[in-house]
This record gives C-alpha cells, structure tokens and sequence, in this order.
C-alpha cells in the first residue's frame, strides 16, 4: 500500500514538473496596436519583446496589429496581450473579458492622461466657441477614435448640442495630420486631434501654432498640452480572459522596472509603464455617446 502511495506521489510529482516545462516553453504572444504599418510596428515592439523574453525566460511573439486586427484577435484568442485605444479597450472588456494590466506613458503626450483639442484657423473669425459651429464642417480622426472624436462628441453633449445635426457635415479622416491640415487648408471650418498632436506638428515644422486658434481651452494641472476637454486615461496594455494573471503580474512588473531611456521604451515611444488607471468612467461614456464606442452604430 505505501510503495503504491509512493509512485502515485511520484507520478504526480513527474507530470506536474512536465506541466511546469510546458508553460515554460509556451511562446507568449503580444498584439501592440500599430498605426504606421506592420514592419514599423515590429521596429517599434521589437525590444520590448526581447526585452520581456529575456526576463520571463520564455518566448515572446510580438505581434503588431492594425486597427481593425485588435477585437479579432482578442475574441479568436490569438494573443495573451495587446495594447488599445482606450475605447477599442473598453470593448475588449465588456464583450471578452479583457483586463487592463499597465498604462503606457506617451512621449508624445509625456503623461499618462489623453485629453482632445478643438481648434480652427487662427483667421477664422466667426468660430470662437462650440456653439459657432452650427451648419458648418467639422474635422475628427476616425468615428470610433476615443481622442480622435469621441472626446469631442462628449464636450457636444455636454453643451446641449448633438454633434451629427448641429454641424453641416462632420467628415473623418484617416491621420490626425491630415485633420490638421485640412482645418488650416479651410476643406473644414474646425476639427479635433488627441493632445499633444499639434505640438508635434509644429516641432516636425510642418504648421505654425501662430495659425491655429484653439476653442474651449481648458487647463489641467501638470498637463504640458494644449486641451479642450477633460483628461482620461492613456492607452493600456491588457491581458486576454484566459491569460493566466501570475503570467500577467510578471509582465507587469518587468515593464515597470524599464527605467527612461531604455531601449525597449525609446523604441516604442514611451517614457515608462505604470499600474493601470481607472477606465470605469470611459466605459460609461460609451454608453452615452453616438457612436457607441469602436465598431459603433453611426
């Protein structure tokens, strides 16, 4: 009976230690939402993926995803994280399961909080305020882009104004830039970007802030950025429902550990990972907007 025992224990004891190998051995892969094309991208999350490799001791598969790649991926469960517009995110996590694990601190923004800016041409006099925007042409980035329009949908809402019958027409285009650029060309009367944008158009030299006229300017403390609308959280990166959460701790904290200047961090654009913010509040201003958040009705 005993010697029983004991080779029951043992077997045990072998197919855990090969279960334990196992998930050693299982590549971990992570989706990183891309906006300049699949081999920029790998440029961009290369480091990041060996960096991760390195510290876990396991193999990780960096995975760069378009914009409409992001859901599918999280839904067929062909990644076990990815990063996401705050918006693409909160869908993640009401139709999926998703769970925010960091948020990324921009060097575009150098801030953890995304906000939006509402601007027309400096010359343009008759539109100082939202209420001048009846009948007239508004430029946004994409319909399901939470800094890009959703953000300025909200300010529209909150002044009393439906946004998709208070302008003439309300177009969207593909880049932020080309939002910019159409404002200061008069294709439209005015427009929103995410913060930051315009600072770095200027930087690029390829506007003058001389030439822009920003409308309902709102100021946030610690906010280096130019702003019309309240501040939320940043981009998070987020583990998939069946991603085990010790997995998920230990990314986290090697992330966490980059310091400013790493290469893992100066390759995607970052100045760190830090514990992820509240998204609770852009969850429930999905419910309230038009568009209803990515993959919308409008």
């Amino acid at each position: 009976m005993m010697k029983g025992k004991m080779l029951a224990a043992a077997a045990a004891l072998v197919f855990a230690c090969a279960a334990l190998a196992q998930a050693a051995d299982e590549k971990i892969i992570i989706g990183f939402l891309v906006w300049n094309g699949p081999f920029k991208g790998q440029q961009q999350w290369a480091a990041t993926g060996e960096y991760l490799a390195e510290k876990l001791r396991r193999p990780v598969e960096v995975l760069p995803l378009k914009v409409q790649d992001v859901l599918p991926a999280v839904e067929e469960g062909r990644v076990n994280f990815f990063t996401a517009d705050p918006a693409m995110f909160t869908a993640a996590k009401t139709r999926y399961g998703a769970e925010a694990v960091l948020t990324m601190n921009s060097v575009g923004t150098g801030t953890e909080h995304i906000g939006a800016v509402l601007f027309t041409a400096s010359g343009n006099s008759s539109i100082n305020g939202l209420t001048n925007l009846k009948g007239k042409k508004f430029g946004a980035v994409r319909r399901w882009s939470f800094a890009g329009w959703q953000m300025a949908e909200k300010e529209f809402s909150d002044a009393g104004l439906d946004a998709y019958t208070f302008v003439h027409t309300l177009r969207f285009f593909e880049t932020p830039l080309a939002v910019i650029k159409a404002v200061l060309d008069r294709q439209v009367d005015a427009g929103t970007v995410p913060t930051g944008l315009l600072e770095q158009a200027e930087a690029a030299g390829e506007i003058s802030l001389d030439n822009v006229k920003i409308l309902e300017e709102k100021h946030h403390r610690d906010f280096p950025y130019l702003c019309s609308t309240v501040l939320y959280p940043g981009f998070p990166l987020a583990r998939t429902v069946d991603t085990d959460k010790k997995l998920a701790a230990q990314v986290a904290a090697a992330l966490k550990a980059l310091k400013p200047g790493d290469k893992p961090l100066q390759d995607a654009g970052l100045t760190g990972w830090i514990d992820p913010l509240n998204y609770s509040g852009i969850e429930k201003l999905q419910k309230q907007l038009k568009g209803r958040g990515f993959g919308g009705s409008r």
